[in-house]
């Protein structure tokens, strides 16, 4: 099967600080670097390196960041048949600022992505079973995307962020809606972000049929899929990070590639959160996520470490 995605592609440039700056502060970095990225990109390598077959939308401009992005992707293994090269508009730029707690703070310049149409899109291949798209690129866009011929029937996965007032137009043609706690908040019209699974429940309000679901990401809370008649909460995987900048982006792509081998979103959110517990243990969004062996085998390791805790407590009990 397949994974199209219509998404954003950016390059991101780094710059790793003590502390994040206050308004109108300076403050110097220690580092700098640049990497690949952009929501769309970011997600079709984390779908690719779980063993995922992804094919991008997507728009660059006919520039030296354009080529050297295609190219990562071309190398990731992603079909990038899909992404134009437009003139007279920059490659998207994201500028990131990373302090010492791996927190960040970003602004993006979006350039080429504005400018993906609808007309540029292309029908998804046959064996399509998932498309996946986030807001980093015209809503009306992706509006077409999700309701051109041959897109009902197919999953649908929106992962709406960042969140925009005009998204929601967008949520009666999704069959699955990836939000984090403070888009929740947004999305809801709310003051304050859920506290825990129990609160994410809330999310139940952004559903518009009977057979979508909401999936909520909690960050060291985990991960909770919402249905109209129920709710599974995946606990987050205790690690200490290096750099979360991608972790989202990760666990939206790993969902893709593990939804279209036919898991079904509860058997996945936990596959998925290993993925984004994983990409925060090294720097950068791309470059960082893990691959599949990795994923598994972390599985394989926490398996076996809880068979030997059972074991001892059977031990003890005797």
């Amino acid at each position: 099967m397949a994974i199209q995605i219509l998404g954003s592609i950016n390059i991101d440039l780094i710059a790793s600080v003590a502390a994040l700056p206050r308004p109108g502060e300076t403050v110097l970095a220690h580092e700098t670097v640049r990497l690949p990225g952009g929501k769309g990109a970011n997600q079709a390598v984390a779908a690719a390196r779980m063993g995922g077959s992804a094919a991008m939308l997507a728009a660059v401009g006919r520039d030296e960041a354009g080529g050297w992005m295609i190219g990562n992707l071309r190398a990731e293994g992603v079909d990038v048949s899909g992404v134009q090269a437009l003139d007279e508009v920059a490659t998207g730029t994201a500028f990131i600022a990373v302090d010492a707690s791996a927190e960040n703070q970003i602004i993006v310049a979006a350039g080429a992505n504005a400018r993906i149409e609808p007309r540029l899109l292309l029908p998804p291949a046959v064996d399509t079973r998932v498309l996946l798209a986030q807001l980093e690129v015209p809503v009306a866009t992706i509006l077409a995307f999700f309701t051109a011929a041959g897109a009902k029937g197919r999953c649908r996965l929106l992962n709406a962020a960042p969140a925009l007032p005009e998204a929601a137009a967008l949520f009666a043609e999704t069959d699955i809606l990836v939000v984090n706690q403070h888009e929740l908040v947004h999305y809801l019209g709310r003051s304050h972000a859920p506290a825990g699974p129990e609160e994410a429940l809330a999310a139940r309000a952004l559903l518009t049929a009977p057979d979508q679901v909401v999936v909520v990401t909690l960050g060291a809370g985990g991960a909770v899929a919402v249905r109209i008649d129920g709710h599974f909460h995946a606990p987050a995987v205790p690690v200490v990070p290096v750099d979360t900048i991608g972790a989202g982006d990760c666990f939206v792509g790993a969902l893709a590639a593990l939804l279209d081998e036919g898991r079904s979103v509860e058997a996945a959110l936990p596959v998925a959160n290993v993925a984004a517990a994983l990409c925060t243990l090294a720097r950068g969004a791309a470059p960082a996520m893990p691959r599949r062996a990795a994923v598994e085998a972390f599985l394989d390791g926490a398996t076996e470490h809880a068979r030997t805790i059972k074991k001892r407590e059977g031990a003890a009990i005797s």
